[in-house]
């Protein structure tokens, strides 16, 4: 099968042997794949490994099922969620699933979905609606992620939240937010695609951080935060959303930064706040994310810049470093043709 593989300096498109599934897994054949910030980072800081299939926002069909597979069946439209969990390990009971040492997670410690086929054990699996066009499950994973952080903030109707950052999980965390019924969402960041793709998201203000800071957009409207969604991972976020928290309020981390915050014990004590770290999310916020999309309650399909093929999926990779227009990109393994943008609006 066709596959995009990590190499040094980047990735390519590559030939590789079709997955085959053991005991308990299916393959899917992949119908769409988000193109994560952390697939981007991880190729552009070399962090990626040589031979590396990464990809994990995926949606497919099952193709072939292994010894002992039930309840599934040839054709199937599933969304995959890629964390694994053992379910017996300290991790797992704690509800990090990604943390398991047991279980691979997919297009981390396995390969990915930046590929035709994948191999997918068959716990992952969510049932995608027939009705449903199948590309819409390529979008519950980061719906999750946004599902886990808005969670951990606690926040609710009559509080004001600022999610910092307006990438593809920025923008599901103010669905997110407005799902949990939040009284009013800021948003900030400095792409102007995904500045305008926020208002479509549901953001009721949205700030371009290139000229006007957040400290600036707090003293001039009068208003603190009982959450910032942290999803930027921008040097000093960290720092700059404490300092806008009122008393009681939560900063969450969401963004993977390897920044070491400085952080203001002082105010952190005084005004009893709270930082929290929400890497990924357990398998119950996959299945609502999944609910979600499937009912129509998140917008999520509007956020699609680009649709690519495997062969145009490293170039893709390479323009998001510098995102500019683009909001949220796709692969599709099946697409034989180059990029067909898809002009967003943020109506």
């Amino acid at each position: 099968m066709k596959a995009v593989v990590c190499v040094p300096g980047g990735c390519e498109l590559a030939d590789v042997p079709d997955p085959r599934p053991a005991a308990g897994q299916v393959v899917v054949e992949v119908e769409a794949c988000g193109l994560c910030g952390s697939d981007v980072h991880a190729i552009a800081s070399g962090r990626a490994r040589d031979g590396q299939i990464l990809g994990h926002e995926f949606a497919g069909r099952i193709t072939g099922l292994g010894a002992g597979v039930t309840g599934w069946r040839a054709g199937q439209a599933v969304a995959v969620n890629p964390l694994g969990s053992c379910g017996r390990c300290r991790p797992c009971r704690r509800g990090l699933p990604f943390r398991c040492s047991e279980v691979p997670n997919i297009g981390v410690s396995a390969p990915g979905a930046y590929a035709e086929y994948v191999a997918v054990p068959q716990g992952q699996l969510v049932a995608l609606p027939d009705e449903l066009p199948v590309e819409m499950g390529a979008h519950a994973e980061p719906l999750a992620v946004a599902l886990a952080a808005v969670d951990l903030a606690g926040v609710g109707p009559g509080d004001a939240v600022l999610v910092y950052g307006a990438g593809p999980i920025g923008l599901s965390a103010i669905m997110g937010l407005r799902l949990a019924g939040v009284g009013l969402v800021v948003a900030a960041g400095r792409s102007p695609g995904r500045r305008a793709a926020a208002g479509a998201a549901g953001a009721d203000v949205v700030i371009d951080t290139r000229e006007i800071s957040i400290a600036d957009h707090a003293r001039r409207s009068g208003r603190r935060f009982a959450a910032v969604l942290e999803c930027s991972g921008a040097a000093g976020a960290v720092t700059e959303a404490l300092a806008v928290l009122e008393p009681g309020g939560t900063c969450v981390e969401v963004a993977l930064t390897p920044e070491a915050a400085a952080v203001p014990l002082l105010d952190l004590v005084g005004g009893g706040l709270r930082l929290a770290g929400a890497c990924a999310f357990p398998a119950s916020a996959y299945r609502a994310a999944v609910d979600h999309i499937a009912s129509g309650r998140v917008p999520v399909g509007q956020l699609v810049s680009e649709r690519v093929s495997l062969a145009a999926t490293p170039d893709a990779l390479a323009r998001l470093r510098t995102p500019g227009e683009l909001v949220r990109v796709l692969t599709r393994p099946g697409q034989r043709d180059a990029a067909q943008p898809t002009v967003h609006t943020a109506s």
